[in-house]
């Protein structure tokens, strides 16, 4: 087997190796020094008249756009890597040194009940699930938009997260209803065996970050955020009855703003 063969075109362009640094993946696990060092293979490899050769130049050639994709979203500035993996993308051909990303924006407002679920390379969207003792054991039984709350529930918001890449200073905002108080009203770190975050199939590694407590929402803050589906979860007691609603959620990578996403309009709480 090659190793050319393990390489994988990836969605926004280039090659890349899913598997180069496991399993944690990511900014702080040299990702870019694995890649780079890939490439420089390659290059190597690539002599006129060796084996597939074209093959060793596409992939050298595909790793390099791939990293320069990384850096569009990740501060690699403080990184040791980062020298290797700019060494590797100026050894490239003038084609792919070429390479631009252009950016596109626009902003508009709409009524809470209009907005509908909308991102670029990320996703958020947001479960409630009503926290219950039944028979000496704790259920949870999710909230449907028929359903009738008590004052003096206690509920559980669930953000499901997707994120198309690793990606540095990721802010998370989470707007709630007026009749909900947080369990946990302290801000704090969150993470690292302080509150747990779970990416799906692993979960031995948490993200560290910063849990800060609002009036009217709770924002989360990472230094680096992880790929893939994640999810965050936080209490709440339910304080006050009537119907209640809440801004949509949003998520933002703050070093490459055009990187963001918003969840649909929140069902409306009804409380008794």
């Amino acid at each position: 087997m090659s190793l050319l063969e393990y390489a994988v075109d990836h969605k926004d362009g280039g090659v890349y190796y899913p598997n180069a640094v496991m399993p944690f993946r990511g900014l702080l696990e040299n990702e870019a020094y694995a890649h780079s060092m890939l490439c420089d293979l390659f290059t190597v490899y690539a002599v006129p008249g060796a084996a597939s050769a074209a093959e060793a130049t596409r992939v050298a050639d595909g790793v390099r756009i791939w990293l320069m994709l990384q850096k569009e979203t990740q501060k690699w500035d403080e990184d040791p890597a980062f020298v290797d993996a700019l060494n590797s993308i100026l050894s490239g051909s003038d084609e792919v040194l070429s390479t631009r990303v252009i950016l596109m924006r626009k902003t508009f407002e709409k009524p809470f009940d209009k907005i509908k679920a909308a991102g670029n390379g990320m996703k958020i969207s947001r479960s409630f699930y009503r926290i219950k003792n039944s028979g000496g054991r704790v259920v949870e039984e999710k909230i449907s938009a028929g359903t009738k709350l008590e004052k003096g529930d206690k509920i559980r918001a669930v953000y499901s997260i997707w994120n198309g890449e690793n990606r540095s200073f990721v802010r998370i905002r989470a707007p709630r209803e007026a009749a909900l108080r947080p369990v946990e009203q302290l801000s704090g770190m969150y993470g690292w065996g302080v509150r747990p975050m779970r990416i799906t199939n692993w979960f031995s590694f948490r993200p560290s970050g910063y849990r800060d407590v609002k009036t009217d929402r709770t924002e989360y803050w990472f230094d680096t955020y992880p790929e893939e589906n994640t999810t965050i979860s936080e209490e709440f007691f339910v304080t006050q009855s009537g119907s209640f609603c809440a801004p949509v959620l949003e998520i933002e990578s703050l070093y490459a703003p055009h990187y963001r996403a918003n969840s649909a309009a929140n069902a409306t709480l009804h409380v008794r």
